[in-house]
Order: structure tokens, then C-alpha cells, then sequence
């Protein structure tokens, strides 16, 4: 062991030469990296990435020097670390990312054999951070390298011409490669005969072997010279035993098995040769200690503020009082809100039967409004995979959380025959024609989407009649998400659709709908354009539905702007759509999540057109991770300006985490920065879908309700042992989009599950700084594969209770029953002239004096507000405990396209109705 000072390490830092095959490799890498960044849409940052480099390149000299007592410039911890920042996924910010690092490095120094390292520092740096992270570190998705055909072929080529040229005609570990690769495609042959029944074989078979992770482990990671055997008889042992490993490690269904074979031979190797030299006699084994406790001893000082960082990075607990707040499960015999499986996943063309319920997992949604005027809000369930009983359903809040099942008469003609009509995939109200009374939005999917005119007022009867809508009877929609705000000043209610697929299939030069009750029929033999509707690419697909704008003419119909002109080009995967003014001018502006893809986020120009606006780095707005499932809008931190929050998917191999915009804006520049880490908002461990954000304790901080759980095999039971879909998704996510966006070409999802039955969360805001998951301890035990929340109060107490829906099961409902807290309510009604009688775009700040000190708290008006649920849109401002702090209460009201007005004097603990 040497001395920590700098001043007693031997020669100079001479850079190796340039013959040096790392030269070679770390370009290489260095290549794949800045590609990745910029072109290929990988999930992490720059600054990311040379924090990491940094940390480790000084972390290698420092260890080297104290341990070796020598100056070297670290080539090979440069190689690590670019290996590592391709493989491993940093989406979490910045706590969890000197971990690996640290482990990478720290294991060239305390894993050694004969002098030398035995396990590759990345190689065991990935397995460690797999096994103690609880999945807060993760591999980078697969899918981040198919970016579209093109470029799949030409990284393939990159990594396999590069390996070739740069690395193995100079480290001669061509028997190696030789040997994996053949007994990898045997054990991959024999692996695609066993599983045809349930993924089609060229899915699994060219997929695996065309994937760049695969040519990067077998070309940079097997083959590091200090870890693999040098002889020819060695390397071709080597390659059977790591082949045969992943074999073994395919059966246990995971999906990590190039790593975990690679170390486990590894392992093994270094164990075999550590048992020779210790046969060889005892001071050897003295010997290897005194080297090895000094060396632990140095790396487990240095290692414990990467420790504490780690810590740090965890889900804070502890941080609120829940006391007084709990949630009551109201049975759904006392609601009388129910929801049997239909036969609607049985109808669906039986050339994609097997991915029907893949297709057809989202549509469940909830909306929310007082549609008899009689003063207690009503529900709208689609619960499109249900029974004619209950799909496309009223439900009037007769109260004490029951309900009665209404049934719209020129809506049911719609609901029996998917085949010709589609499903109902979204609901929203709105007051279109501003006559006081709730008309009624459902957009369908693979058909027609229908709006519904209220005829309370005037006729004095809860009536519906449909809306003769030119644009929506001529165009077939694919739409789960929508929103309506006033996008032109008009004074009347606009509607933005969006659409998830796309109605009309691509590859047909006539209009061919896309129907997977009733998909188009072969033309000639071979023809597969009928399939061919899948997702384009993992990261950036653009082949999904184009959304529109529907103006409202003058409260008749609407009619559809052209998208293309007013700035709506992207087709992607629509899913969510969350409508507000965030950069403080005046006029709405959208945030659209997508799946598979970028979100779209667009400032409205003046009623004119939409504005996309994009960053440059990963991590920007609108090059964000690729699974944006909600969009809600509310005020995080009380700076009175609304951020985002956008659900997404954390699991091991798909760990992308959601994302919670905030919002920074001055003088109308639009400023969103990403703090979903900070904030403890990722929702890890799970597959996000809708998110309610409103104050559900009623302590004046925004919340958040999170729905999870993708799909199960509840409806479909196969197998006496559920089959975990993961497994077989993974290899689709390998393959290259020639297979798979086409569904023919994907496995079998009946019998099977894909993170089934995940706990929901109840996110409570720590005074606007961090965000805790408190579900358990307030009795909100939602298991199950929920998609939306909606947040409104069904008994009118001043608290907010829960409906949740869900695709596979019945929806739940659940009471709030929050004590002791005090609140103001606010119900607006504009005058339907300059502000629409929904008062949606309304901004409303309530001022208040508590326990001496001035408080205030912003609120703006939406329509909807999250994925396949629209909530109250009653303002309900929480103000805390002790009812006599409180004083001076009264508010300021921003009419939207109208004049700004207070009202004083409000009496708290009760709802105030204020007209313009």
C-alpha cells in the first residue's frame, strides 16, 4: 500500500501509445455515445455522461497511485465508463449515477487474480448495480439503439466493422468470438423451436442476433484481455460455457442473461485460479490479504459518500402528517358502479387475437360533471372491454356515493357492434354552446367519435341528442385522449382530439380504415400491409393518428382546422392531453404525452397556430423518455405557476421514470425544467398511467394520484401458471421495426401478464419539495390495472374523493375522509360571451392570512385534466388546520378573456357560486 500523497507516486503521466488497441476501443465507444445522445435517443444526459467520465477517470488515478504508487493516465477506466454510460440507464438524475462508476473501478482493485483483474469492471459494475439498487439503477431499454430500419443497419454495421478493424484483429481473441457466436446461435436455434408456439421465430431468432447489445457484449466485454482466456483451447471453452450460461438463464425468464452468464463464468474462472494458487501453499494466501484489507480499506473510505448519495436518492418517508386524511373503499354494491367482462377482445379479427389485448389496453375512462343541474356530480364510465350492461354508461349521483345507471338512448346505437361502431375510448362534458347545461364528448376508437348536445335547458328533461358534426362523421378516430379550451377567444369551447393509432393504415394508396375488428383483406399473396400499424420505432415513433383542432361554430358543430397549418404535423402516439396557459399570456397552450415517442408540448400563437417547442439535449422539453402515458397540470412548489406531471414506465429493462415539469416562466418566455428525481416523483417499480394532481388533505400543496398495473390474465387463463410477458416483450424490443411493426409479428399476450395488479399511489406534496407515497398507511389499497383517476367530491364535504378506473376489472371508487382541515370552494360561471360558461382557461388566486403571514395559492380552470379522466372542476383551496389562524380571505379572479375582478369576505368550509 502507498501513500495518499500525490508527491511520492513514480514516473509521469505518459499517454500510451497510439498502437495501443484502447485507443481504438474508446474511440469507438466514445462514437457510439455522441450518437446515442443526439441521434439514437438515448435516455441520458450530456452532463450526465461527463460527470460520470470525470468521476471515474479520478477516481482510477487516485486508486492507482495509492495502491500502485504510479502515475497512469486512465485509458481503460475511460473505456469503462463509456461502456457503462451506453448500457446503463441514468434517467434518475444525478444521486444514483457514481454508484456504478464506483463500483466499476473500486473491482480492478479488490477482484484480482495473479495482479490482474478477472472480472471486466463494467461487466461486474452492471450485475452489482442490478442486484442491490431496487431497480434505481437499471440496463438502458434495448430499444434505444431503432431509431427506424436505416438506422438499426447502419449501428450494426458501426459496431460490428469497428469491432473488426479496432479491437479484434489486435487482441487476437478471435476463437472467442468465434465460439460464443456459434454455440449462441445453436443455444438461440433451439430456444426459438421451444417458444414457437408463443413468439413467431423470426421475431426471436434475428431479433436477438441483429441486436447491437449483443455484438457489444460479445465484441467489447467477453473478449477484455485481462479477463478472458489468451490460448485457443481456452476461448473456445469460454464461448460454449458463457452460451451455455445464457441458456440457463433464459430459463429462469430473465432478461439480463448475456451479463449475469458473462460474470457467472467469470466468477468461476477467478475462483478455479485463486484454488490453484492457494494449493501452491499459505503465504500466498497471507500474502493476497495483506495486499487486499489496506485496499478495502482505502475503497470503502472513498466509497462512503457514494454511499450517501445513493441514500439520498432513495424515496424519502416520513416527511407528512396523515392524521387526519384517510380513504374509504366505497363496495360496489353500495355505489352500484360495476363493470363484467364483455366479448368485445373475442371480436377482434382472429389474424391478431394474439395481440388484441395488447392493443386494447387503454379506453377506460371516467368523466365528471353535474349533467341534471341538481346540484351533485355525476359520472360517464366508457369501460369499452365490458359488457352491454355497462359500457358507455351514465351514472347520476343520487348521494351517500350511490348511483343510478342511466342509459342515453342516441349514444346506445353505437355501443353493441364494435365491428361497425368501434368502442367508446374517451368521455369528457363540456358546455359547447354555453346554455348552462353539460353536453357530452365520446371519442371512439377504429370508428366515429360523437358529441352529444344536453337538453336539460331548456327542456327541462335530462335528454341527449347528437350533434350533427361534419368532420367527425366523414373521419374515423382511434382516440383515448381529448381536452377543450378556448383556443381562438372566442368565448366558446374549442376541442383538441387526439388520436393514439392511426385511423387509416399507412401502406395503402386509397383510404383504408383501420378497423381490428374487421382489418383489410390480403390483395395479393404475401400482401402484410393490413399489419403493419404497430409502433415505428421505441423511442421516436411517428406513425401514429394525427391530432386535430375542432372549432366551435358559434355553439352549432364544429369544424376540423387543417392540422398541417396551424402547426399540428406530428403523428405520434397520442394518449394524454393536458391544456393550460404555462408561459403567463393569455392564450391555452397543450402538452400532449405520448407513447413510444417524444411528448409534444405547443405554446398557442394568438389563436392563430401552435407553436411545438423542442430543447437539444436529452432530458429537454420535448425530447423526454419515450412512455408518456398522463399529462395533469397543477401547482407543485406555490410559485403560482402550473407545471406537468407525466406518468410513465419504471421496470428493470424499461426504466425510464416519469417526468414532472416545472414551471419557471417569466415575462410570457416559457421556462420547463425536469425534476421528477428531485422531487421523488418517478413512480418507480411500476407502469404508470393517469395522475390526478388537486390537494387531497387539504393542506394547500398540490398532490398527486397515481394509477399502475398494465395487464393480467384474469380475462384470458391459459396456464395453470400465469406466462410473464416481459420475457417475450424484450425480444420484440431487440428486433429491428421491419418486425416489429407489424403485428403479425408479435408473441402471444393471451394467458399471459405484463406487471399485473400494481399498487396505485397517493403522492402527498411535502410543503412544494418533495413528494411521498403514503397509499398503505390512508387505506388506499388499489391492486389492480387502473388507468384513470379523477378527483372530484361526490358528497359535496369539501374534500376530494377518488374514481378510478379500470380496464380489466370493475372501477373503484374511494371516499375521502379527511378531518379537521378547512377549505374554500369556488364554482365559476362565466357569461358566455367573452369567457365560455364552463369558465375553463380561468385563473383564480386565493389570498389569506394565516397565523399572521401572508398566503396565497393559484388555481387554473380545466376542462380535463389526465389520462381517461375527467375530474371536478370545482376550485377547492385547502387552508390546513387551526380555523383560527385563518383570516382575510378572499380571491382574484382572471376572467378567462375577460376582466379581473375580487371577491371578498369568503366564509371558509363552504362552496361560493361566482358569475361574471
Amino acid at each position: 500500500m502507498h501513500s495518499l500523497d500525490p508527491r511520492t507516486w513514480q514516473g509521469t503521466y505518459r499517454l500510451p501509445p497510439i498502437r495501443d488497441p484502447r485507443w481504438g476501443i474508446a474511440f469507438l465507444l466514445g462514437c457510439y455515445v455522441v450518437l446515442g445522445c443526439v441521434f439514437l435517443g438515448f435516455s441520458r444526459s450530456l452532463s450526465q455522461i461527463l460527470l460520470s467520465i470525470a468521476f471515474g477517470l479520478t477516481l482510477d488515478v487516485v486508486l492507482h497511485g495509492s495502491i500502485k504508487g504510479e502515475k497512469v493516465f486512465p485509458l481503460s477506466a475511460l473505456i469503462t465508463c463509456l461502456s457503462l454510460a451506453i448500457l446503463l440507464n441514468y434517467s434518475l438524475g444525478y444521486y444514483f449515477l457514481w454508484t456504478p462508476i464506483f463500483i466499476a473501478i473500486a473491482s480492478k482493485y479488490l477482484l484480482t487474480l495473479n495482479g490482474k483483474h478477472f472480472i471486466n469492471p463494467s461487466l461486474f459494475a452492471i450485475c452489482v448495480s442490478l442486484w442491490i439498487s431496487n431497480e434505481m439503477i437499471s440496463l438502458a431499454p434495448t430499444y434505444q439503439w431503432y431509431g427506424s430500419a436505416q438506422t438499426a443497419s447502419a449501428m450494426l454495421i458501426f459496431v460490428v466493422t469497428g469491432a473488426l478493424l479496432l479491437f479484434l484483429l489486435r487482441v487476437e481473441r478471435y476463437w472467442l468470438v468465434i465460439s460464443f457466436l456459434f454455440f449462441y446461435t445453436l443455444q438461440t436455434a433451439l430456444r426459438t423451436y421451444i417458444l414457437r408456439y408463443h413468439i413467431p421465430p423470426g421475431t426471436l431468432f434475428v431479433g436477438t442476433l441483429t441486436s447491437p447489445a449483443f455484438y457489444l457484449f460479445t465484441f467489447y466485454m467477453i473478449t477484455d484481455p485481462k479477463t478472458s482466456p489468451p490460448t485457443k483451447r481456452g476461448q473456445i471453452i469460454a464461448g460454449m460455457c458463457i452460451a451455455l450460461l445464457d441458456l440457463f438463464y433464459h430459463m429462469k425468464f430473465s432478461i439480463f442473461t448475456f451479463f449475469y452468464a458473462g460474470i457467472t463464468f467469470a466468477s468461476i474462472r477467478g475462483l478455479i485460479g485463486h484454488f490453484k494458487n492457494l494449493n501452491k501453499g499459505v503465504p500466498y494466501f497471507k500474502k493476497s490479504f495483506r495486499e487486499w484489507i489496506p485496499r478495502a480499506i482505502l475503497i470503502a473510505i472513498l466509497g462512503i459518500p457514494v454511499a450517501v448519495l445513493f441514500q439520498m436518492g432513495m424515496p424519502r418517508t416520513n416527511l407528512v402528517q396523515i392524521n387526519n386524511f384517510a380513504l374509504k373503499a366505497v363496495p360496489s354494491e353500495h355505489s352500484g358502479l360495476g363493470g363484467a367482462k364483455g366479448n368485445i377482445i373475442e371480436q377482434v379479427d382472429p389474424r391478431i387475437q394474439h395481440v388484441a389485448k395488447w392493443i386494447l389496453s387503454v379506453g377506460d375512462a371516467v368523466a365528471i360533471a353535474d349533467v341534471d343541474l341538481d346540484g351533485k356530480m355525476d359520472l360517464f364510465l366508457t369501460q369499452p372491454l365490458k359488457s352491454d350492461e355497462w359500457r358507455g354508461k351514465l351514472y347520476l349521483n343520487k348521494g351517500n356515493f350511490q348511483f343510478q345507471k342511466i342509459e342515453i338512448p342516441t349514444l346506445e346505437r353505437y355501443l353493441y357492434d364494435p365491428k361497425k361502431f368501434g368502442i367508446p375510448s374517451y368521455a369528457m362534458f363540456l358546455d359547447f354552446d354555453n346554455d348552462g347545461d353539460q353536453d357530452l364528448f365520446v371519442g371512439f376508437s377504429f370508428e366515429k367519435s360523437h358529441v352529444f348536445k344536453n337538453q336539460i335547458i331548456p327542456r327541462g328533461k335530462l335528454s341527449f341528442e347528437e350533434v350533427d358534426v361534419p368532420f367527425l362523421k366523414e373521419n374515423n378516430t382511434t382516440c383515448i385522449a381529448a381536452n377543450g379550451f378556448d383556443f381562438n377567444k372566442d368565448g366558446l369551447l374549442d376541442i383538441f382530439v387526439a388520436n393514439v393509432l392511426p385511423p387509416y393504415l399507412h401502406d395503402y394508396k386509397e383510404r383504408v380504415p383501420f378497423s381490428i375488428f374487421d382489418l383489410a383483406k390480403p390483395q395479393y399473396k404475401g400482401d402484410r400491409r393490413m399489419f403493419h400499424f404497430m409502433h415505428e420505432s421505441w423511442h421516436n415513433s411517428n406513425n401514429g393518428g394525427k391530432n386535430y383542432l375542432l372549432i366551435n361554430q358559434k355553439g352549432q358543430t364544429f369544424a376540423a382546422l387543417d392540422s398541417d397549418q396551424i402547426g399540428l404535423k406530428e403523428t405520434r402516439w397520442s394518449l394524454s392531453v393536458a391544456a393550460g396557459d404555462l408561459n403567463d399570456d393569455d392564450w391555452t397552450d397543450v402538452y400532449v404525452a405520448n407513447d413510444f415517442g417524444h411528448d409534444d408540448f405547443y405554446l398557442n400563437r394568438n389563436g392563430q397556430r401552435f407553436e411545438r417547442k423542442q430543447g437539444v439535449f436529452f432530458n429537454d422539453l420535448g425530447l423526454d423518455t419515450y412512455k408518456g402515458m398522463n399529462a395533469s397540470m397543477g401547482d407543485v412548489d406555490g410559485n403560482l405557476q402550473e407545471d406537468v406531471y407525466v406518468s410513465n414506465v419504471y421496470h428493470h429493462a424499461q426504466a425510464e421514470g416519469s417526468l414532472l415539469w416545472m414551471n419557471y416562466s417569466k415575462n410570457n418566455e416559457l421556462i420547463l425544467k425536469e425534476k421528477a428525481a428531485q422531487y421523488g416523483a418517478l413512480n418507480p417499480h411500476r407502469f404508470g398511467w393517469g395522475a390526478a394532481m388537486a390537494d387531497l388533505n387539504l393542506d394547500g400543496w398540490v398532490d398527486i394520484a397515481q394509477a399502475n398495473g398494465m395487464v393480467s390474465d384474469e380475462w384470458d387463463k391459459r396456464y395453470e401458471k400465469p406466462i410473464d410477458y416481459w420475457y417475450f416483450f424484450e425480444k420484440v424490443a431487440r428486433s429491428t421495426p421491419d418486425i416489429f411493426s407489424y403485428a403479425d409479428q408479435w408473441p402471444d399476450i393471451r394467458g399471459a401478464y405484463i406487471f399485473p395488479n400494481e399498487p396505485a399511489r397517493i403522492y402527498l406534496n411535502y410543503q412544494g419539495k418533495q413528494f411521498e407515497d403514503v397509499a398503505d398507511k390512508v387505506g388506499f389499497n388499489v391492486r389492480a390495472n387502473t388507468r384513470g383517476i379523477a378527483a372530484v367530491d361526490l358528497d359535496n364535504d369539501g374534500d376530494l374523493d377518488l374514481v378510478i378506473t379500470d380496464q380489466f376489472g370493475i372501477p373503484k371508487l374511494y371516499e375521502n375522509k379527511v378531518s379537521g382541515q378547512n377549505w374554500v370552494g369556488l364554482s365559476l360561471i362565466g357569461n358566455g360571451q367573452l369567457t365560455n360558461k364552463d369558465a375553463v382557461g380561468t385563473k383564480v388566486w386565493l389570498y389569506y392570512v394565516e397565523n399572521g403571514k401572508d398566503k396565497v395559492q393559484f388555481r387554473e380552470i380545466h376542462l380535463a385534466n389526465g389520462l381517461s379522466a375527467q375530474g371536478d372542476r370545482r376550485l377547492i383551496f385547502g387552508l390546513g388546520t387551526d380555523q383560527n389562524r385563518i383570516e382575510q380571505v378572499y380571491c382574484k379572479i382572471k376572467w378567462f378573456n375577460g376582466s379581473v375582478e375580487s371577491v371578498d369576505n369568503l366564509a371558509i368550509n363552504q362552496y361560493h357560486i361566482v358569475k361574471q
